[in-house]
This record gives structure tokens, C-alpha cells and sequence, in this order.
């Protein structure tokens, strides 16, 4: 029996079978590839479908929308790719089936805001580590300040981006569950403690694949900029090259895991 805490989100379960499981609303598929990007990009995969470069292979359905599962071929090799959805528990229980599926090695791409200035529009970042300020990671892990990614998949991408001569941070991110409560004060708080971006996604992403024992990294572009007295959009969702070159060098990355 759990004990009752001070409140619900430090009562942690470690049972790995709960009322509702992912094998249960995915069947697993022999077929499948074991590599899989989740880009946050959905304009890049389309054109990757304008291009015939994606075959249907699953869908992941939720009350609101459908997200299809895709396959496509990279340097001859076979590799799954999805859209990513927007916050901890939508991406966590994508990412749920997608394991379910048969999917073992992951790479999640996509955007965040950058807390430091000097952090140009498109300049890589690889986190290493993510403060658990969201939900979802507390349903999956013991409770504690951040989640690290696996260390393994982190080196990984390192080398990939230093054998292409491409310039990167390695550095922590924050993440969040309220992008309309990025507070001057708790954006403050965030930097003293290591972190250089802001995202809604990694810790969950994070917790959910060590708790399912498969490997995941994430690679993610600075964006807008909330180091400033005011918010700074940047532009940044106007960068397609960018984006269509990391989803790219995401497929690469995710092959040599």
C-alpha cells in the first residue's frame, strides 16, 4: 500500500503494470524499425509527405487528433519519425506507444527558449539534464530536482556533432508544464541553477524512457529569447532550413544509437 504524503505528486508507484497499459492500445509490430525520431517540427514532416519520403505505419489517437506514425529510409536504413505533441503528458504517452510498438532508440528534436542572450536563433543545445518543474516525470521516477538523460545517447550525439564540425552546447534544461508562468523571478531561479533553456517536454521524455529501459536523447535549437526584461519571439518559427536540417541530423544521430 502507498503511503498518503503531504501531497499527491511525491506518492511515486514503482509497479510497472497499471490499470491501463500501452500494450494494450498498441499492438507491438515485428516489423518495425527500432530507431524513431519524434521531431516538434510538423511543417518538416509534412514535406517529407509532399516528397513521398513517408510510409504510414501506426497512429498515435488522442481525443482531439490523430498524429501518424511514419517510416522512412536514411542512408539505406530504415527509421520511424512522428510529430511530437506540445507538453509533458501528451509527448509522454506518445512516446508510451510508440515503446509499445516496438520502437528501442529515440531521438526527440525540437525548439526551446533560450535563457542566455549570446544564444543565437538555431545554435544546438544537447541536455543532459532537466529540472522536473511539470507532472508527469513524478509518476515515473522517484521524486527529485532533475531527470538526466542517458549518458550513453548524450555521447552519442556529441560525437556526431563534433565529427560535422557543428557548434553545440551541452548544458541543462528547464522544464515546464506553464509557458504563460516563465516568471522574471522563476527564470532567475532557473539560470542559477544551471539551466540555459526552457522547454515543455525533456524531463518527461526522460523519465518515461528509464522507466521502460530504452534510450533516448534530444537535440534541441535555441529559439525565443526570455533572457531579457521582455519576451523576444526571434522569429524562430519562421526558421525552416534549420528545422528541416535538424530533423536531418536527428535521423543520423538516432541510426548510431
Amino acid at each position: 500500500m502507498l503511503s498518503k504524503k503531504d501531497f499527491p505528486i511525491l506518492e511515486f508507484d514503482d509497479n510497472k503494470s497499471a490499470k491501463i497499459n500501452p500494450s494494450v492500445i498498441m499492438s507491438r509490430n515485428e516489423d518495425i524499425p527500432e530507431h524513431c525520431v519524434i521531431a516538434f517540427f510538423g511543417d518538416v514532416i509534412e514535406k517529407m509527405l509532399e516528397d513521398n519520403r513517408l510510409k504510414q505505419i501506426g497512429v498515435f489517437i488522442t481525443c482531439t487528433a490523430s498524429f501518424p506514425i511514419y517510416e522512412t529510409v536514411y542512408d539505406g536504413k530504415k527509421i520511424g519519425i512522428v510529430a511530437g505533441i506540445l507538453g509533458a503528458a501528451g509527448s509522454a504517452g506518445e512516446l508510451e506507444e510508440l515503446i509499445a510498438m516496438g520502437f528501442k532508440k529515440f531521438i526527440a528534436c525540437g525548439a526551446a527558449g533560450v535563457l542566455q542572450k549570446n544564444i543565437q536563433v538555431g545554435h544546438l543545445i544537447i541536455p543532459y539534464s532537466a529540472v522536473r518543474d511539470e507532472g508527469l516525470s513524478y509518476h515515473y521516477l522517484e521524486p527529485s530536482r532533475e531527470v538526466e538523460c542517458d549518458n550513453e545517447v548524450v555521447d552519442v550525439i556529441e560525437k556526431q556533432l563534433k565529427d560535422e564540425n557543428i557548434p553545440y552546447i551541452k548544458a541543462k534544461t528547464w522544464t515546464t508544464d506553464a509557458f504563460y508562468r516563465e516568471t522574471e523571478d522563476k527564470v532567475k531561479l532557473r539560470v542559477s541553477e544551471g539551466c540555459v533553456t526552457v522547454e515543455m517536454e525533456a524531463a518527461a521524455l526522460f523519465a518515461v524512457s528509464k522507466f521502460r529501459g530504452v534510450k533516448l536523447g534530444q537535440i534541441l535549437f535555441g529559439g525565443d529569447d526570455l533572457s531579457g526584461a521582455e519576451w523576444d519571439s526571434r522569429k524562430w518559427n519562421s526558421r525552416d532550413a534549420i528545422r528541416q536540417s535538424l530533423v536531418e541530423l536527428s535521423m543520423k544521430v538516432c541510426l548510431s544509437l
